[in-house]
């Protein structure tokens, strides 16, 4: 769906790029904000695991087989438990001077009786174990003064039972919890409240950081996947509108008339290029005249003060023309095609279709020879079908294909199609024949049932009766090119007069944006932003 984050800010315009940086700190402070209000650098939160009667009266009477809770040798009557979790559920751990005031919870309407720690390790839950005070203390009554006679009274603890504990300055890991389990009674002095689950409300302070009551594990799950959830799309629905925004076809207009020439392979898509600039500037024509790469570039030559752009099929590492500005727009995708009634559909993978043929079999081909046949793929001997000699796709064919070949003086021009019927390639003895253009090459070789040629790759559905012949059995497909096993491919390079700028320049911007690459994708053309991670460097742009 979206590209590599290199490719998308590549692509993008100034005003996109910091619209996707708003939107990155946008999105960071929203992560930000949500870990500080919600999540916490230091953070306690704590939830109610249970808070309910264990022995409550009905009618002033107990019912049947209620349990008798003693405490210090008190039983307590309507009485309540609360288990309560805290934890650090913040990113730090929490030391002692953390806590700018205790942690302490209330339980409205209730009297604290005691409480305990479970599910902590020793050294927590020693810190946290509440002072227990004696049930009675021993104390001497007032005597006569004497002797041995001593009576022994008791008194209890003054301490008054409050509904609240506090919990003493502890040290507790990131992640770390533990629970809390306090028994309650019913407050003599309540009103309203006797009867009902105690309403537990916290108090304390952490500096640098809160404590909050928290919704239970499942409910801060469920939050935290709400809040991914609603930064998620809002990052990837911007970074989709961003994209489909880059993707627009924009163009900045000069007023006057351009002339594209030169490569008659890449003339059908720079038609759509001109076709979709002329759309976006009503006030500028564009004339496209295929004529091959060489004599693009006489024309280049030849009119130095018009407005013109030379488009040539250049081999791999070769240096650009001297006297020009080369601007390198992509890769050309080519391949050797052949009518459909040359090979045979064999059945064990031999197939002119399958298999292909080798760069010895073509050359021997294309240099006016013949080629053994002993797997049997060829219905007839082959007619070779290349292009003239100002050809920049016969050019690179040489070069990477067949490698040097002899000179070619016997070849004549392909025949003319013959009135309401096919060619048979019978006017053709020497078995090889020119053409001038690439849709000259595909048209003669749709309509000859034993011709076999090449044609860059994007060209073939218009012509049905023409399929493609795999090289040393590799087909030409993108993944092939990029990795170096298929080589038959030409460096599109547009040349103009140095240091160009208007008409010329603005349409070189408007052939190399990314909604142009987006509508040339997949026609056997790969732009200079697919072929920056190809294993072969002379390749990339």
């Amino acid at each position: 769906m979206l590209e590599t984050v290199a490719d998308f800010f590549n692509g993008l315009s100034n005003g996109q790029m910091w619209a996707g940086v708003l939107v990155c700190a946008l999105a960071a402070s929203l992560a930000a904000y949500w870990l500080d209000k919600y999540q916490g650098w230091r953070r306690i939160s704590w939830s109610e695991v249970y808070n309910g009667p264990i022995n409550k009266h009905i009618n002033s009477q107990p019912p049947p087989g209620m349990w008798e809770i003693h405490w210090q040798g008190r039983q307590i009557s309507e009485g309540s438990l609360v288990i309560l979790e805290v934890r650090n559920s913040g990113v730090q751990t929490l030391e002692k001077e953390h806590f700018a005031a205790p942690l302490s919870f209330r339980f409205e309407g209730r009297k604290v009786v005691h409480f305990k720690v479970r599910d902590a390790e020793e050294p927590l839950e020693t810190a946290l174990r509440p002072f227990v005070r004696a049930a009675v203390t021993p104390e001497q009554a007032d005597g006569d003064g004497g002797g041995d006679q001593r009576q022994t009274t008791t008194r209890q603890s003054t301490a008054r039972p409050t509904d609240s504990i506090t919990l003493p300055q502890f040290t507790l890991n990131k992640h770390e919890h533990f629970r809390q389990l306090v028994l309650l009674e019913e407050d003599d002095e309540s009103d309203g409240t006797a009867g009902k689950p105690p309403k537990t409300t916290h108090a304390g302070k952490l500096r640098g950081g809160r404590i909050k009551r928290s919704v239970g594990r499942a409910g801060r799950r469920l939050a935290t996947a709400i809040v991914i959830l609603l930064v998620a799309s809002l990052s990837v629905g911007t970074g989709v509108y961003a994209n489909q925004k880059s993707l627009e076809l924009r163009a900045t207009c000069s007023p006057g008339t351009l002339t594209l020439t030169g490569s008659t392979a890449f003339s059908p898509l720079a038609y759509q290029v001109k076709e979709a600039y002329e759309v976006q500037c009503p006030g500028t024509k564009v004339v496209l005249s295929a004529t091959g790469s060489e004599e693009g570039l006489r024309a280049l030559e030849a009119h130095p003060a018009d407005e013109i752009i030379a488009m040539a099929d250049t081999v791999a590492g070769q240096k650009p023309e001297q006297g020009y500005d080369a601007h390198r727009v992509g890769v050309l995708v080519f391949t050797v095609v052949a009518n459909e009634s040359l090979g045979k559909d064999l059945t064990n993978g031999e197939s002119l279709w399958e298999k292909g043929l080798t760069q010895p079999q073509l050359r021997q081909i294309f240099s006016g020879g013949t080629v053994s046949d002993d797997d049997g793929r060829f219905t007839e001997t082959p007619v070779a079908v290349i292009r003239s000699n100002s050809s920049g796709t016969r050019n690179v064919f040489e070069d990477r294909v067949l490698g040097p070949v002899p000179a070619l003086p016997g070849a004549d021009a392909c025949p003319r199609p013959a009135p309401g019927g096919e060619d048979t390639g019978n006017e053709n003895p020497s078995r090889i024949c020119w053409v001038r253009s690439t849709l000259e090459l595909l048209d003669y070789v749709n309509r000859t049932p034993n011709a076999i040629g090449y044609a860059e790759a994007d060209a073939l559905p218009f012509f049905p009766k023409v399929r493609t012949v795999p090289i040393n059995s590799t087909a030409p497909t993108t993944e092939n090119v990029l990795n170096g096993n298929y080589r038959f491919w030409a460096s599109e390079v547009l040349y103009t007069q140095p240091g160009a700028t208007g008409l010329p320049r603005n349409f070189l911007g408007f052939l190399r944006s990314r909604g142009v690459s987006k509508l040339l994708e997949g026609q056997g053309f790969l732009p200079c932003r697919e072929v920056e991670g190809s294993r072969d460097d002379a390749m990339r742009c």
